[in-house]
């Protein structure tokens, strides 16, 4: 059975069936919350590196139940770190996926274990509250699941619907912003540049899209 999963762990079939799977997930309430605090989380570390790459600080995370979050930064370019949110979990949800797609039994325990320890570092240094130490907590536990499965066609598939749910989120999320309260990162955005909060969410949202459609097109290419 495990052989049968290898051989078809790059299939078009596959990858629909895993954003399928994502897509219905993600309007199950309560079973989605862990897949949509690890975008969420992502999303916020990603507004971190972008404040420690630009010379600023972390001075907190938070993540909340229903899914949302907040990075706070001291320093920096806002800019970049305002951008980096949406962008950066685009790159993290591609990133998981084609690793898990290349990599053998070995390196995808570490690559969990990696994914893993950055929840941990973040915990240490910039958890601040309890709600948000139990949700990493609980991210910590599903990776470390992911990684203690003995079949790596598993762990592959594990590793790569996490991938694709976070992009196909990274997909949504943006579109929330479009609600008339000027509040966010495409608001803040706005504010720094003048060019309007819409072209922002279109922006991120046509990024996240075209990823979701390279990794389409890269699952078709290698089944040839």
């Amino acid at each position: 059975m495990s052989s049968i999963f290898e051989n078809r762990s790059s299939s078009p079939l596959l990858f629909l069936a895993l954003l399928l799977g994502a897509f219905i997930l993600s309007y199950i309430p309560i079973v989605n919350w862990p897949f949509s605090w690890m975008m969420t989380f992502f999303h916020e570390i990603s507004h971190g590196i972008a404040a420690l790459v630009t010379g600023g600080s972390i001075d907190s995370i938070r993540l909340h139940l229903r899914g949302s979050g907040l990075c706070t930064t001291i320093g920096g370019i806002g800019f970049i770190i305002s951008l980096a949110g949406y962008l950066g979990a685009v790159i993290w949800g591609m990133g998981i996926y084609l690793m898990a797609d290349k990599l053998n039994k070995r390196h995808t325990d570490e690559m969990a274990l990696f994914m893993a320890s950055i929840v941990l570092l973040s915990a240490v240094l910039w958890g601040r509250d309890i709600i948000t130490l139990l949700i990493m907590a609980i991210l910590i536990a599903v990776l470390v699941t992911v990684m203690k499965l003995n079949d790596n066609a598993f762990i592959k598939i594990a590793l790569k619907f996490i991938g694709i749910f976070i992009l196909l989120d990274a997909i949504k999320a943006p579109l929330h912003l479009i609600d008339g309260r000027h509040y966010g990162d495409g608001a803040r955005l706005a504010d720094l540049t003048g060019i309007p909060e819409l072209i922002w969410v279109m922006i991120w949202f046509s990024v996240a899209a075209s990823g979701l459609y390279a990794l389409w097109k890269m699952s078709n290419r290698e089944s040839a």
